[in-house]
């Protein structure tokens, strides 16, 4: 069995009409915290021993895992950035050991700001040998000028031992020039192949 992730973006200007739509391309991008996250929840257990970890949060802090009753949440709502699908300006290579996107671009209306609207979830179903979903994020650009999407990621929630703690599980180069006025969708697949 294979677990594979696919991206795709496109992006439209303050009218509507569309400037850029790249095709559904394969990513070779999920770093080491969606691989501890994943072990932690085989573990099954809240007080492993040894320590599941550690593993750099999005601020930067180590964290040791455990098994949670919620994990991989990556529901962004609206001007949620803990998690969700996020997008930032840099273009630095991906490496295994990223924990965060390499310069975010915050939630908001100001310079070199946009707008996180709501996450949504399209479940594809089962399609022969293959079982997938989709989720979708849109990022509102309303900040006065153009802004360069360079990077997009994936947060979602872990447990650090019994608060939430915020992890990146993979994190994709892309190219996108958004107008003001504009907006980007960055589409994720997630697919497991038999």
């Amino acid at each position: 069995m294979k677990s594979l992730l696919y991206i795709k973006t496109e992006t439209r200007d303050r009218e509507g009409r569309l400037l850029n739509r790249t095709r559904m391309r394969r990513c070779r991008s999920f770093v080491q915290g969606y691989n501890w996250a994943i072990c932690a929840q085989f573990l099954g257990s809240s007080s492993p021993s040894p320590a599941l970890g550690p593993v750099k949060d999005t601020g930067g802090t180590n964290r040791n895992l455990r098994t949670c009753g919620i994990p991989f949440r990556s529901n962004g709502g609206a001007g949620v950035t803990d998690t969700g699908i996020r997008v930032g300006t840099s273009d630095d290579a991906v490496t295994i050991n990223q924990y965060s996107l390499q310069a975010p671009i915050a939630q908001g209306l100001g310079a070199g700001q946009m707008e996180h609207m709501a996450q949504t979830f399209n479940f594809i179903g089962v399609a022969g040998n293959q079982c997938s979903f989709e989720t979708q994020r849109v990022f509102v650009n309303n900040s006065g000028a153009p802004i360069a999407v360079r990077e997009t990621a994936i947060y979602m929630t872990v447990f650090y031992p019994t608060t939430a703690a915020y992890i990146m599980a993979a994190r994709d180069l892309i190219s996108e020039d958004v107008p003001d006025g504009g907006a980007v969708t960055v589409t994720y697949t997630i697919r497991i192949v038999a």
